[in-house]
């Protein structure tokens, strides 16, 4: 990991962002002074002593004895190993205290999402939690980004169904795709990715990779089944375009309410 991206890495993880600079600055050079460090972090002499005094005591750094003091960051594998043994503790803490207030909260039918790594942790969250069935339709980008969730919903013999006008990456189950070339599509699609699971929870969201990213996440089996059917007439148009039979792919997906309609349909066709 080179080191800009370190700073944002532990930013995440809760260090300050001088916090973060003076440890990127370790690992290029060490040991150092404060002063050494707070020139190559672009952090103010009057602050590096205490941030490098605060890395010390969550033992992300280590303080040498001498004149003068000097710094060395702890090795990156135990530092990380010593983060996963902390969060490990403070969920395990959380589990338990939500336990002991006894009480489950309600799940709204539908809220909102906003951003797009918190889109994508929401759609890996339905994706993980399918049970019998998942539909898909979206962008060569995400349904990458969601492909071992997928995978691993597929060995758990979940019926995965993915569409995509463009060409996908390797991908379990169903998969109808148009297979067109995605930068000519994005002349004038936008990035969208709708994520049905089990017939009852659904995502709708645009995905552009912008701030102003949102989606819907929603337990509604009304929504949940205005979702698949659309899905389920993009892979019926594509089935009439390639010449592809869907018909038991359809039954599949829809139950049913294919079968049904059939039935009463030919019974009108027969007339009185």
């Amino acid at each position: 990991m080179a080191e800009p991206d370190v700073v944002p890495a532990l930013v995440a993880l809760g260090f300050s962002l001088n916090e973060s600079r003076a440890y990127a600055a370790l690992l290029v050079e060490s040991p150092a002074t404060g002063y050494e460090v707070g020139v190559r972090a672009q952090i103010p002499r009057s602050a590096v002593y205490g941030v490098l005094r605060r890395l010390v005591k969550a033992g992300a750094a280590r303080q040498i004895a001498g004149s003068p003091i000097r710094f060395a960051p702890a090795p990156a594998e135990e530092l990380m190993a010593l983060l996963r043994k902390r969060f490990e503790h403070s969920t395990g803490q959380l589990e338990q205290a939500i336990r002991s207030l006894d009480t489950t909260p309600q799940v709204p039918d539908a809220y909102s999402v906003r951003g797009y790594d918190r889109i994508l942790e929401e759609a890996e969250r339905l994706v993980r939690g399918a049970e019998a069935q998942l539909v898909l339709s979206g962008w060569p980008r995400e349904l990458d980004h969601l492909s071992g969730e997928l995978r691993k919903a597929h060995k758990r013999r979940v019926l995965v169904v993915v569409f995509s006008h463009a060409a996908v990456p390797g991908l379990p189950g169903e998969v109808l795709t148009y297979g067109l070339d995605e930068s000519q599509l994005e002349d004038f699609w936008r990035h969208r990715l709708v994520v049905v699971a089990d017939d009852r929870r659904t995502l709708i969201a645009a995905t552009e990779r912008a701030e102003s990213d949102s989606a819907v996440v929603s337990e509604t089996p009304a929504i949940a089944e205005l979702a698949t059917s659309q899905i389920a007439l993009d892979i019926t148009l594509l089935s009439q375009r390639r010449k592809i039979d869907v018909q038991d792919l359809m039954a599949r997906m829809l139950g049913n309410r294919v079968g049904r309609l059939d039935t009463l349909l030919a019974k009108r066709g027969r007339g009185p």
